[in-house]
């Protein structure tokens, strides 16, 4: 009977020790998902009737440790290939939202399309841990360090009508 129970304990402490490096192991970073919406409205000057300008607004959309503070760049469409960076790129406020005014479309007439794309951007947040005990005034909670990953992403906008002021 002695033997049995020392063996079992031996088994016992073999899968123990085996199965205990694997649970202590370290989290992954999150990887977090980024989606862009947004919508362009042209301003064209009154006399003319050609297009000046472009304002861009819209709000990236994630877990709220990776909306704030993206860099968000535009371009433009064409035949629905983004082109080169216009304007200057936008930073987002903490809840997502950005706005920005960008140059003319390089196209004459038509219509024209703009894309935004965020970057990609590693996050750490802090996570207080909870006060428990009689000493709950007393002890400060553990602080602990979450990491994402908030991945690039882009959005396209609705269609507009561009003119150069030109008659045809």
């Amino acid at each position: 009977m002695r033997k049995l129970v020392t063996a079992s304990v031996v088994c016992a402490l073999a899968i123990g020790l085996t199965a205990v490096p694997g649970a202590i192991g370290k989290k992954s970073v999150k990887q977090v998902q980024s989606f862009v919406t947004l919508s362009a409205t042209p301003a064209s000057d009154p006399t003319t009737g050609a297009t000046t300008d472009v304002t861009v607004s819209g709000n990236v959309k994630a877990n709220s440790s990776c909306r704030k503070n993206r860099t968000v760049h535009f371009a433009y469409l064409i035949g629905g290939i983004a082109g080169p960076e216009v304007g200057t790129p936008a930073t987002t406020r903490s809840n997502g939202d950005f706005s920005a005014t960008l140059p003319p479309s390089p196209l004459v007439d038509g219509t024209a399309q703009v894309r935004a794309t965020v970057d990609q951007t590693p996050r750490t947040k802090k996570i207080k841990g909870k006060k428990k005990g009689a000493n709950k005034g007393k002890k400060k909670g553990k602080t602990k360090k979450r990491k994402f990953n908030c991945l690039s992403g882009y959005g396209d906008s609705n269609v507009f009508a561009t003119n150069d002021g030109v008659a045809p």
